[in-house]
């Protein structure tokens, strides 16, 4: 039996560095001795001068496993190519048999088999062919779209640098790590395995991708005291496989391979998440099922009706199996296919990637959309937002433009004069007098700083080689903070002398420097190295200053800069920094002025660094506070709009804070009114100003309780009650992983179809779990890609919406296009009975039917697939889950055609056979009347609503093409000597195709009728959106929205449609968050 590894977490974190290296070189003891073996004592020092022997490697890969996932272990034996051509193949099989177990395809397998067992192999060949093409359309992709888990090792990196044998080995394959092989760690380095840190330098890991927090996460290899499981969040001298080295170095100890470290245990619980069917997927199941109960029926009654009325028992058999292949639409299942694949198709050249066919159709029922927010509400980029100084209290600064582009946005200010109304805000450049103190501010920022933007450092200088930033998320805002406001980066200006790092304990990063001219580049700081300080009072201050280590203010200029938390920063400061640049007095009363603006930045979800300067640092002097974000992505805040006008619910799940999720949230319009038209984004200078003091971003931190739950609330309500406790919540914060996937299954379990987006590792599972899951294309992981039924591309929030348009499309196209394909198959199976019951010959053989269902239903159905939509169904609210897709409208408009057809069809017949006899013109005639009646139907069944005469013929090319098609191939069948003698028919005179045209035109009259003076039965009903019905109800003041060709003009119709002034309902609008 292979022994467990020994130890736990808890254990491994609570060692000291060379306690790691001891107890893990004892791994390669056995038995009782693992713990004792006196051959191990100096183990520690071989492990961590010396890394692993290779001798030892095989026998820790045979006790604690590979650093491989499941899945990607491959056959070393074998025909490499074989293995490589053919693995598909047993997968692909074995769903192609899966997909010939459904009803549908079983009562065709009968048929099938009966019309073998008749002789009537051509029967046969023509049921097959469609099977064939059905089902392995399905199974592919059914294939296709499992391979989710075997890409998640993708994640997993190639290489890395290990110690083995003495030696450090470059490039070193990580799947050859075990545990116990010492791996050394740079910047920029993706950590192969879960490590235990031995020691490091300033290192720093991005988790995000496992824990949702967007802060790098300092590492140390300090033994730590952590209760039994502790969370990933409180290791901290652990790093784990997938994540990031942001900055530093260090070495660290392999404890957990491949499905034992914390991206392998997402891997496992990945697996066992079962992928729910489709509404469209259930819909077609339940259809399936009831036509074939219904022909099984239908089918029993006739051929006893037969035996009763003492036909031959071999053709009362083909009878019935002639009605059963009526009866069945065959054509169902390929129309649905390619319905949904040229909605894929459409999708994907606007960047949507749908790797499930059945999620383009979900998308139109989903009724929430849980959104991650790191990386997919927002960009991932820290952005400086806000700007405040004492020397203008009763001015806002901020800053336009996101993201590390310096070119994309300035430095803007709005001034109070009245307490309550701001003007609209200007840039500030260096001839306005506020740039006095503004440009110490960001002297500081610059200054203590450890951050590279190529744009604003010289490289010849700083010796940058990386590429062009680099650096902290909080310091790289900063730099950009100040390229934007005209200050551009005095680094090499200056010598640094000293620098105390941030700790937790400190909260602060302190840094001395001089200019190297002698002159500060600014005139704040120029005063404050001239300022005069005796040498006693120099002394004094070294000796109550809380940093002893540094010396004397000297003559050479040097001042210390300093960032950090206000609390930490104000405490130390003895001035504030005037509009001339001067230091005056900062009194208490400045200090809670300065907290309590800071406070409603923190209350706005921006973190804040307070800055300051000084000759000493007991003596400083404030410069002012500068807020950042996270903001969100563009298109965000119109995406999210118009999904709620929609009736779609969106709600945020993220793992940063209340106050930050909250801010977040308002930005992005998920909290307050739908109809809040005014403009959210990141660029509109006014809103950020005129909102920058609303003590209502206080106010919602005690107001988002209503909204909002934590994870560790979220733990507290018991299962059963978790479904009903979450409605009405909006914000789901401080979550992980387990917690998501319960939301999406709460969610499901109250009735809703839900949509998750993500782009990490931690969302793996909810995207998995959900109807249907949407990763992020640039920024998502490959986890995040796979397990997900679409990408997006281009990570564009709002393209969610036209996915949601094309999905209401497909479904009521699908109506249409079943709404013909069953007229065809009633009129089939009805002119069958009818006959039979009436001791009439057949009208139509074998082959003659099949034509109809299979050939001619095929081409035409499918182009009813592709047909533009109304922008009035685009609009309309989600369908229910548990809507029919047969419909009494449906049905109504099926029957009454199918009726219609069938008496045309029966005149002509009954015409023709004068003499008794069944002869070659009588089948021929009824033949081309009952698929002209059936082109005609296919022309009407277009729309449900507008009459022919009102449809653009030419909007749908390819139902041109299709009825086209199915003309020409009819005219073979008529004309053509051949299939004359397949298909048992005779050409006709023009006269009689004449007479045939004009007959069967009546179906576009009977159509007429139907949909001007019966349209409450004949037309699909559905739910349209609030925003819509508003519109409707209206008439006047706001355009009518155009109808749209197509789906992509969706966006077009709502933009056009939005009122200038809308009063917001409901929860009180709280405004843009964002303090400036």
């Amino acid at each position: 039996m292979t022994p467990s590894y020994p130890y736990s977490r808890t254990e491994e974190c609570s060692w000291q560095p060379e306690e790691v290296a001891r107890n893990l070189s004892l791994l390669t003891s056995t038995g009782s001795s693992r713990r004792s073996s006196s051959s191990s004592i100096d183990g520690h020092t071989h492990l961590l001068s010396r890394g692993w022997d290779s001798k030892n490697v095989a026998s820790l890969r045979a006790q604690f496993g590979s650093n491989v996932l499941s899945g990607d272990e491959q056959e070393t034996t074998g025909n490499f190519w074989v293995r490589m051509r053919l693995s598909f193949v047993p997968p692909v099989f074995s769903a192609l048999v899966d997909q010939l177990k459904e009803p549908l395809i079983l009562m065709l397998l009968f048929s099938a088999a009966i019309s073998i067992a008749l002789g009537n192999s051509a029967d046969a060949i023509s049921i097959g062919i469609a099977l064939l093409i059905v089902s392995l359309v399905a199974a592919v992709q059914e294939y296709r779209s499992e391979q989710a888990i075997e890409k998640l090792a993708h994640l997993v990196p190639h290489t890395c640098t290990a110690l083995r044998d003495g030696r450090v080995l470059d490039g070193f394959f990580a799947k050859e790590l075990v545990t116990g092989d010492l791996v050394l760690l740079s910047t920029g380095d993706r950590v192969p395995a879960d490590c235990r840190v031995v020691d490091s330098v300033e290192l720093m890991l991005d988790e995000s991708s496992l824990t949702g927090e967007n802060h790098p996460v300092a590492k140390t290899g300090e033994g730590l005291t952590l209760s039994a499981a502790p969370p990933i969040s409180q290791q901290k001298n652990m790093v784990f496989a997938g994540t990031l080295v942001t900055a530093g170095r260090g070495r660290v100890l392999v404890v957990a391979v491949g499905q034992h470290s914390e991206f392998g245990k997402v891997a496992t619980e990945l697996s066992n998440v079962t992928s729910r069917k489709s509404p469209l997927q259930v819909k077609i199941d339940e259809l399936g099922q009831r036509l074939a109960y219904l022909s099984s029926l239908a089918i029993a009654l006739i051929a006893l009706l037969g035996w009763l009325l003492g036909r031959p028992f071999l053709e009362t058999v083909t009878v019935a199996v002639s009605l059963a292949v009526a009866a069945i639409p065959e054509g169902l299942p390929i129309c649905v296919t390619v319905t949904l694949a040229l909605g894929v198709l459409r999708m994907a050249r606007t960047n949507a990637i749908v790797k499930k066919l059945p999620a383009v159709e979900s998308l139109g029922c989903a009724t929430v959309v849980a959104s991650d927010k790191t990386g997919t509400l927002t960009q991932n980029e820290m952005t400086a937002r806000s700007v405040f100084t004492l020397a203008y209290p009763n001015t806002r600064f901020g800053f336009t433009g996101v993201g590390y582009d310096v070119g994309k946005g300035e430095l803007v200010q709005a001034t109070d004069d009245s307490g309550a109304t701001f003007t609209r805000p200007q840039p500030v450049t260096v001839e306005n007098k506020e740039f006095v103190a503004l440009s110490a501010l960001f002297h500081v920022s610059s200054l203590c700083n450890n951050a590279t933007v190529l744009s604003s450092v010289c490289e010849a200088v700083e010796g940058h080689t990386g590429g062009n930033k680099s650096g902290q998320p909080t310091e790289l805002a900063l730099l950009v903070a100040s390229e934007k406001a005209g200050v551009p980066d005095p680094r090499p200006l200056y010598h640094r002398v000293q620098e105390v790092p941030f700790t937790s304990d400190r909260k602060r990063m302190e840094v001395r420097a001089r200019p190297v001219s002698g002159t500060h580049p600014c005139s704040a700081l120029n005063q404050a190295a001239n300022r005069e300080t005796t040498p006693e009072k120099q002394q004094s201050r070294w000796s109550s200053s809380k940093v002893n280590t540094a010396p004397p203010v000297s003559a050479d200029g040097s001042l210390y800069f300093v960032k950090g938390m206000p609390e930490a920063v104000l405490g130390e400061c003895s001035y504030y920094c005037s509009p001339t640049g001067s230091a005056e007095k900062l009194t208490e009363d400045h200090k809670v002025q300065v907290l309590s603006q800071s406070r409603k930045m923190a209350a706005c979800g921006l973190r804040v660094l307070a800055m300051s300067y000084g000759p000493s640092l007991d003596k400083l002097t404030f410069a002012g506070l500068m807020g950042m974000e996270d903001p969100p992505r563009e298109g965000v805040v119109d995406s999210v709009r118009q999904l709620r006008q929609g009736g779609v619910k969106v709600v945020m799940v993220t793992g940063d804070s209340k106050e930050t999720a909250l801010a977040i949230a308002r930005r992005c319009g998920i909290l307050g009114s739908e109809y809040d038209t005014r403009d959210y984004d990141s660029d509109n200078e006014h809103m950020l100003i005129s909102n920058a003091t609303s003590e209502a971003d206080l106010e919602d931190v005690e107001f988002g309780s209503s909204v909002a739950l934590s994870g560790e609330e979220l733990d507290a309500i018991p299962p059963h009650n978790l479904p009903d406790s979450i409605c009405g919540v909006l914000v789901f914060y401080r979550v992980v992983p387990r917690h998501k996937l319960a939301l999406v299954r709460a969610l499901q379990h109250h009735g809703d179809i839900v949509a998750m987006t993500g782009d990490g590792v931690n969302d793996a599972t909810a995207l998995k779990g959900a109807d249907i899951g949407i990763a992020m294309g640039k920024g998502g992981t490959d986890v995040a890609k796979e397990a997900a039924d679409m990408v997006l591309a281009d990570d564009d929030f709002s393209t969610i919406t036209m996915a949601v348009a094309e999905g209401k499309g497909i479904f009521f196209n699908i109506r249409n296009f079943l709404a013909f394909q069953l007229s065809t198959s009633f009129a089939a199976l009805s002119m069958a009975s009818i006959a039979t019951a009436l001791g009439m010959p057949s009208p139509l053989n074998a082959m003659q039917i099949l034509w109809i269902n299979i050939i001619m239903d095929g081409p035409p159905a499918q182009s009813l697939g592709v047909e533009p939509v109304d922008a009035k169904i685009l609009n309309a609210k989600p369908r229910k889950s548990d809507d029919p897709i047969v419909t009494r409208a449906l049905l109504f408009r099926a029957v009454t055609s199918a009726a219609l057809i069938v008496f045309l069809t029966l005149k002509v017949f009954k015409n023709e056979l004068d003499d008794g006899h069944v002869t070659r013109r009588d089948t021929t005639m009824t033949f081309m009347t009952f698929v002209n009646c059936d082109l005609f139907n296919a022309y009407v069944c277009r729309s449900s609503e507008r009459c022919f005469y009102e449809l653009n013929f030419f909007s749908n090319p390819a139902f041109i093409w299709a009825v086209g098609g199915s003309i020409i191939g009819q005219l073979l069948v008529v004309y053509f000597p051949p299939l004359q003698e397949t298909f048992q028919t005779e050409a006709l005179s023009s006269n009689d195709m004449f007479y045939i045209i004009a007959l069967s035109s009546s179906v576009l009259w009977l159509d007429t009728i139907r949909k001007k003076f019966f349209s409450n039965l004949c037309n699909d009903s559905f739910v349209p959106s609030p925003f819509a019905k508003k519109d409707d109800d209206n008439g006047k003041g706001g355009r009518r929205p155009r109808r749209s060709r197509s789906w992509l003009n969706f966006r077009g119709a709502i933009d056009s449609a939005i009122p200038k002034k809308t009063k917001s309902r409901g929860m009180r609008s709280r405004g843009n968050p964002v303090a400036v």
